[in-house]
């Protein structure tokens, strides 16, 4: 099953004049059905409340879905007041139409382009059940001034539901970043699929996020979409399950490379959380002394050592993880391994040329730095990466902020100079794969914010490959399940969550999407 698209505004764009050169559809019926979508959230957000919808509206194609939008609530019967932000006669195109023909029914549309103060919109909002934010569209750049900057000012100030049409105005389409006032909605009514700066910002302002069907599929636009939205159909479809007659040789044997003397909980949760992914059978490998520390801890997973010493030396550390490594289906590195210039030689020799499926986490990917690219695009076997911005910051040596303003790009930059899987985590984790393509997480929550939790991750992905799943497979499952079951933990322990809850999670989680 595919999920569904997220749209860059070009992408948008094309979407449109695809629907009007191939398939014929004129773009002013594209505005009415956009319009009466918009009209048909509004009816709900309003509900049993008395009070008009208030559609503040701008000049152009946004502002048409807006007029297009008001006529509809005026045939059923819903009061409506309509503001403009800027003179009738600055409407153009398909917004000039539809302006025409509610000035026909006689209504009224107030001239708000000389209103620069805030007061003066409020005065005329006050009272509304929704406000309708219909002022820019996807091609809005740069920062509201003028009546429109007043407008946001004063639609932001009223107590009414706030409805956005397509993106919240004064916001970027493209980033998800506001250079100057924006909009805040309690839902946003997106237009044929979200756009990406919708979809990266977890607590942006667009709020409840509804697509509205414009009656064309955008997967026809030219340059079709490279990023999509993960859904639970969609990751179900993917999620392995074991056959009836399956045994824990089948379900796979997954080597944890994880843990030292004083971290051996990262190894542990790592462990715990693959077993509870599915995997057959885990060995986690550690130092002498975090072995030592692991027996006493460990139930279910098994343990090994590969060195003697808290920075083993590449040439007695390797040969013994080859050696672990045999017959197994996947690897997972990185979670409170010593970090030492031995470590980091094993680390980045094996990540380059072991021919086992692999992901590489925490200090695993500290020891790969602004190298990661040039080790990895070679690589015989899969390898998924899993950085927090930090570690995202140190494998492209570039700050934190550059990397949180670009997520989608940074991270899809890195996935095709490593050819490999890039989940860059956060409120909306990013996966990126070699090909370009970017899945965007919608389950997060704030409980997930908590020490282990990423450990719990790369445990999860690393049941995936040890189940044979494909490496984007195997990321999308993991993402997605990881976040449910952090949703799951927080309804019962909200900001107490551990990272030790879970794994548990986890499989009641994959035994859902198993169904």
């Amino acid at each position: 099953m595919d999920f569904a698209p997220i749209l860059t505004a070009g992408e948008m764009r094309a979407a449109d004049q695809a629907a009007a050169r191939d398939l014929g559809v004129p773009t002013l019926l594209l505005m009415e059905n956009a319009g009466r979508g918009v009209a048909d959230v509004a009816r709900r957000e309003r509900g049993a409340a008395g009070g008009p919808v208030a559609l503040v509206c701008g000049p152009g194609s946004n502002g048409g879905d807006g007029l297009v939008a008001a006529r509809h609530l005026l045939v059923a019967g819903v009061p409506i007041r309509v503001l403009l932000s800027g003179s009738p006669a600055q409407a153009r195109g398909d917004a000039a139409v539809a302006l025409a023909a509610l000035q026909r029914l006689g209504v009224p549309v107030e001239d708000g382009s000389t209103w620069l103060d805030p007061a003066a919109w409020q005065s005329r909002l006050d009272g509304a059940a929704v406000v309708v934010d219909a002022l820019f569209g996807t091609g809005f750049h740069g920062q509201a001034r003028g009546p429109a900057a007043a407008a946001i000012a004063a639609m932001n100030q009223v107590a009414a539901r706030k409805l956005a049409v397509d993106v919240p105005s004064g916001l970027d389409a493209d980033t998800g970043r506001a250079a100057g006032p924006v909009f805040r909605a309690d839902v946003t009514a997106t237009m044929g699929a979200r756009k990406i700066g919708l979809a990266v910002e977890g607590a942006g302002p667009a709020g409840r996020v509804e697509v509205i069907d414009l009656g064309v599929p955008v997967a026809r636009a030219e340059g079709a979409a490279r990023a999509f939205w993960l859904d639970e159909p969609g990751v179900a479809a993917r999620a392995p399950r074991r056959a009836a007659d399956a045994h824990k040789g089948s379900s796979g044997h997954l080597l944890v490379v994880a843990g030292s003397a004083g971290k051996t909980g990262a190894a542990l949760l790592v462990g715990r959380s693959a077993l509870r992914g599915g995997a057959g059978l885990v060995t986690v490998a550690s130092t002498e002394a975090g072995q030592a520390a692991l027996d006493a801890k460990a139930v279910e997973v098994m343990t090994a050592h590969y060195a003697d010493a808290d920075d083993p030396a590449a040439g007695a550390a390797t040969p013994a993880l080859e050696a672990l490594a045999a017959g197994m289906q996947a690897m997972a590195v990185g979670p409170g391994i010593p970090t030492g210039a031995g470590m980091r030689a094993v680390v980045r020799d094996l990540a380059g040329r072991l021919p086992l499926p692999m992901v590489v986490d925490a200090d695993g990917l500290n020891a790969l730095g602004t190298d990661a690219a040039a080790i990895l695009a070679a690589a015989p076997a899969a390898r998924v990466l899993t950085p927090h911005p930090g570690e995202m910051s140190r494998l492209l040596g570039r700050s934190i902020a550059e990397v949180q303003a670009d997520r989608v790009g940074q991270a899809r930059g890195l996935a095709q100079a490593a050819r490999a899987v890039v989940v860059l985590k956060g409120a909306r984790t990013v996966i990126a794969a070699p090909d370009g393509r970017v899945f965007i997480n919608p389950t997060a929550c704030a409980a997930l914010a908590t020490a282990g939790s990423g450990d719990v991750l790369c445990g999860l992905v690393g049941a995936m490959l040890a189940r044979r799943l494909d490496p984007l497979a195997a990321a999308q499952v993991a993402v997605f399940a990881h976040g449910l079951a952090g949703q799951d933990v927080a309804e019962r322990f909200g900001d107490g969550t551990l990272s030790g809850d879970l794994p548990d999670a986890i499989a009641r989680v994959l035994a859902r999407l198993a169904r």
